[in-house]
């Protein structure tokens, strides 16, 4: 259905009313998609088909640039993407230790077309650049509670993920990096109103800011811990979220013998997760009640091998 919006929206070009009313009715469409995304098993699949479906996205956007009930998607589709595939090869170089930064430019290019995105869908809710970067704490956290809606919150947590990924990819950045607080400002609103937003990604937010700040700053390696591992406990066959606690807290902590002990799990588990894809009579694995996680897992899966690959060099 959304191709032949789309084909509509090219036969129509001439006609701006029916265009942008053939954009309007492709909007809930665009969301169900992104819905069934992530069932997704395949992380190289993704990384190859999900460009052409996010300019598309985009394309059929910016004919209606007024769109706001669209505009979330091409946001989410950014930071997605930025996520699950620049930044998970840049991963894999800063591992290894080599000079090679493309993946790391991709990354920061399409969390910064994300952010552009939040800002312009953050203005026309009445929330200014100016508004984020200045206003002091208690007075944006009540502009966030007086403008901000049930409605708005996937845009805005894909504007404050973009934000939060942008500081963490350019660390030597002070600037940025002094940013920090007003990007929990807006998770702290978001997941205030909604905690299991986007499969619980609120709980991988909060471990990783403990866990991603020097004490100084007022990081607390312990307390990231506790958080991860009760997302964890409460979350098994969320596998990102086992690979985030390794990425973000034993990597970093040098803390080997956690590290083969979660590893150990890991493979386990990511040995179930594929049974799943066998479908057969006799497998009961629980990953086939939770098929909205494949992508994550996926992406999890990507991430552990490049680890795995990396490991004499971390260790």
């Amino acid at each position: 259905m959304a191709r032949l919006l789309f084909l509509c929206l090219i036969l129509l070009g001439s006609c701006s009313s029916l265009q942008k009313w053939a954009v309007r009715r492709s909007s809930p469409v665009f969301d169900k998609a992104a819905d069934q995304l992530t069932k997704e098993d395949s992380w190289a699949f993704f990384q190859h088909s999900a460009p052409a479906n996010l300019k598309f996205i985009e394309m059929v956007y910016l004919t209606d640039p007024d769109n706001l009930n669209l505009l979330p998607a091409v946001i989410k589709a950014y930071a997605g993407y930025a996520f699950a595939v620049p930044e998970s090869m840049a991963l894999h170089h800063e591992l290894k230790g080599d000079n090679e930064t493309y993946p790391k430019e991709q990354a920061i290019r399409f969390y910064t077309r994300a952010l552009d995105y939040g800002t312009f869908f953050l203005e026309k809710r009445g929330l200014s650049k100016n508004d984020l970067l200045n206003l002091e704490e208690e007075k944006l956290t009540k502009k966030l509670k007086d403008e901000i809606d049930e409605d708005d919150l996937v845009a805005l947590l894909y504007f404050a993920q973009s934000w939060g990924s942008l500081i963490n990819l350019q660390k030597d950045n002070v600037a940025l990096v002094s940013q920090v607080p007003r990007v929990k400002i807006l998770f702290d609103h978001v997941c205030g109103m909604n905690p299991k937003i986007e499969h619980n990604i609120c709980e991988i937010f909060f471990a990783q800011y403990e866990a991603s700040r020097p004490r100084m700053l007022g990081g607390n390696p312990e307390k990231a811990r506790e958080l991860y591992l009760k997302a964890i406990a409460d979350h098994p066959q969320h596998l990102l979220m086992r690979l985030s606690y390794i990425q973000y807290s034993l990597i970093p902590a040098m803390d080997e013998e956690a590290y083969n002990k979660e590893a150990e799990i890991l493979r386990k588990e990511f040995a179930d997760w594929e049974s799943m894809k066998r479908d057969n009579l006799e497998d009961e694995s629980p990953y086939k009640k939770h098929r909205e996680l494949n992508l994550y897992n996926a992406i999890a899966k990507k991430r552990f091998e490049i680890i795995e690959l990396n490991k004499k060099k971390i260790f």
